[in-house]
């Protein structure tokens, strides 16, 4: 189920060569998998040979990878016990929910400030790259010629974040404040990517903090 997820789908011969694994032993799990909802499969045809299956991860399979919207309602419930009506005065629905999503983006910040401080950008990338983990997310990171990339195959706020995408502007903030430089996302999980793709590139440091 990993492998399928970082994948974005897989068929069996796939699996087994990732795997190390004889196609009948994949067959049987993905059969389970299956009987089971955790997973679906969709034909797929070719121009020459036997169609194919390839199999992704179903609502229920991907619910079982780790949440944080325990972590998600603490912030906000935190942020909004300290907001006064000068805050949020002459602000309309969507300004209200910037505001408390900047708040709890500075929030986290904080939390982390010490861990990045005074780090370069190749260390900083490697220590939130971490951070993403240990909130549950499946992250990784690469350089490539003059920038980073940080690659996570897990959004621990999936079911909110599709009916909410502003909380994706959140992220991009809180990553742009933990690594001092402008973050830009290039793929989205909450628009139908396999993986949410954020770029950091070497050009100097942004305003958002160092």
């Amino acid at each position: 189920m990993d492998h399928i997820k970082r994948s974005g789908g897989s068929t069996v011969d796939g699996l087994a060569t990732a795997l190390g694994l004889a196609r009948m032993t994949v067959r049987q799990h993905l059969t389970v998998l299956e009987r089971d909802g955790m997973v679906v499969s969709r034909e797929e045809r070719r121009r020459t040979g036997r169609p194919h299956f390839l199999f992704t991860l179903s609502d229920r399979g991907q619910e079982l990878f780790p949440k944080r919207y325990d972590r998600l309602a603490d912030l906000a419930l935190q942020e909004v016990a300290f907001l006064d009506a000068e805050d949020i005065a002459g602000l309309n629905p969507e300004q209200k929910k910037r505001l408390l999503l900047s708040k709890m983006a500075e929030r986290v910040y904080l939390q982390h400030q010490m861990r990045v401080q005074g780090k370069s950008l190749p260390e900083r990338v490697a220590t939130v790259t971490k951070i993403l983990e240990e909130e549950g997310g499946l992250a990784e990171w690469r350089v490539e010629a003059q920038q980073y990339e940080i690659v996570d195959y897990n959004c621990v706020y999936r079911r909110v974040v599709n009916s909410h995408d502003d909380l994706c502007q959140w992220h991009l903030t809180l990553l742009s404040r933990l690594l001092g430089h402008d973050v830009e996302c290039t793929q989205f999980q909450s628009r139908g990517a396999e993986c949410c793709r954020f770029v950091v590139r070497q050009e100097g440091p942004s305003q958002a903090g160092t």
